[in-house]
């Protein structure tokens, strides 16, 4: 045979295996991917409240009241969609909703404590979504009894409070 019919055959044999490779790959069209994503519970605080003044009126306690002196405020939160919200006062690491605990004032000259009672109540239901703009509202009371204020030494008393929010 000759060289040049010894060629062609060999080039023909090696474009035919190019077919054959080619076909082998080809059938491999299509692969899967399992694809996730998380969304976990979360809660978390939109406003700050405004200062809680706890009074009868005109911004002071009646310290000859026989009843509680009362004050609130407000803050904004969102929880992830259908969470419901509990809170904690002062970090004590207790979650509920409503949340209650009580806290001592600290006079400001006599350094004397003033217990008032923190309750914080969340009000709306179960969060929409945090990245919705439908705010939740959490009321934040505060209440001194007569027993408290009434032997307590004339002063401004005050205390900054914590409260932390998680998701449930």
């Amino acid at each position: 045979m000759s060289m040049r019919i010894i060629k062609n055959i060999l080039v023909g044999a090696l474009a035919l295996l190019g077919l054959l490779a080619g076909e082998v790959f080809a059938q491999a069209t299509s692969a899967t991917v399992t694809v996730s994503a998380v969304v976990p519970k979360a809660c978390r605080f939109y406003t700050s409240p405004a200062p809680m003044v706890i009074q009868h009126g005109g911004g002071e306690i009646d310290p000859t009241s026989l009843t509680n002196a009362t004050g609130s405020s407000t803050l904004s939160y969102r929880c992830s969609n259908g969470v419901s919200p509990q809170f904690d006062i002062d970090t004590s690491g207790t979650f509920a909703s409503p949340k209650t605990a009580t806290v001592n004032l600290v006079g400001a000259v006599t350094l004397a404590n003033l217990p008032a009672d923190i309750t914080v109540t969340a009000t709306g239901g179960p969060g929409t979504g945090l990245g919705g703009s439908e705010n939740k509202t959490a009321t934040i009371g505060g209440l001194i009894t007569p027993a408290n204020f009434g032997g307590a030494a004339p002063d401004t008393y005050s205390k900054t409070v914590t409260i932390d929010i998680q998701a449930q």
